[in-house]
């Protein structure tokens, strides 16, 4: 577009930028930002949301930053793009302080933003924190969880030990679990052993007919870790008769910051 010398607009920008966004592609967002810059469209509140979001992303908090305070009036995407960022990017106080400064400011959070409240508390190990900023979508804001909240509740509670009460939170639900959460349950029991209650759950999916490859994996790999080299060995054996197959140095469980394969 640019070789033929078609002008570009605000619209086009924030396209580029929010490419930039999904892709980490870093170096070319900030040649785009110097270029809305020299042409006097950063001031464009539209501009300004998605340099946010690219930032924070890309984990250049600290340019994040100073676009979200560039900002006259940011919404809620942008609170919760910044607080993201933070909270993914190993900042879990500064996401939980710009979330307090949102509430008194009187923006509204979303599900994408309690997703990263979620996230920073189990970051900085606060469980009990992140139970009450759980349970107020529905007390505080009328509003119902999301996969991915209850995701990172499972994910939290899972790390912490507190298997029973991931269990209960499953069982609650108002919607039927994904393999995302049962992914996070049954990786939270292999975290602290909990081999009997794994067992247990395992049990119910496979018998429901999930038969997906995570919940196989993390089975086979706790019998092993157990000593238990034969169970392991079946669990191994069904996979290939199945012919279910993980992808080689990935994961598939979910996980409260990403619901999708995770690069390790």
């Amino acid at each position: 577009m640019l070789t033929e010398k078609v002008e570009f607009d605000t619209v086009t920008l924030v396209s580029v930028l929010s490419a930039c966004a999904r892709s980490g592609a870093l170096e070319t967002g900030k040649w785009v930002h110097e270029l809305a810059r020299s042409h006097g469209l950063d001031a464009d509140a539209r501009i300004g949301n998605v340099l946010v979001d690219m930032y924070a992303k890309c984990g250049e908090l600290a340019y994040a930053r100073a676009a979200f305070d560039g900002l006259r009036a940011p919404g809620v995407v942008s609170w919760s793009a910044m607080i993201s960022g933070y909270a993914n990017h190993g900042e879990p106080e500064e996401a939980l302080s710009l979330f307090s400064l949102m509430k008194a400011k009187g923006v509204k959070p979303n599900s994408f933003t309690f997703t990263a409240v979620l996230v920073a508390c189990a970051y900085s190990g606060l469980v009990d924190e992140g139970l009450t900023h759980f349970n107020s979508i529905v007390r505080d804001y009328r509003t119902s969880p999301t996969l991915e909240n209850y995701a990172c509740m499972v994910d939290m509670l899972g790390r912490a030990g507190r298997l029973v009460e991931a269990y209960e939170i499953i069982r609650g639900m108002s919607m039927r679990p994904d393999k995302c959460i049962w992914g996070a349950f049954l990786g939270g029991c292999r975290l602290h052993g909990n081999l009997e209650l794994a067992e247990f759950v395992a049990k119910d999916l496979f018998q429901s007919g999930s038969h997906d490859v995570t919940f196989y994996v993390l089975m086979a790999n706790m019998y092993f870790e157990a000593g238990m080299v034969e169970d392991a060995e079946r669990m191994r054996k069904t996979m290939n008769e199945m012919e279910l197959k993980k992808t080689a140095g990935r994961s598939l469980v979910c996980t409260s910051r990403e619901r999708k394969s995770i690069t390790r």
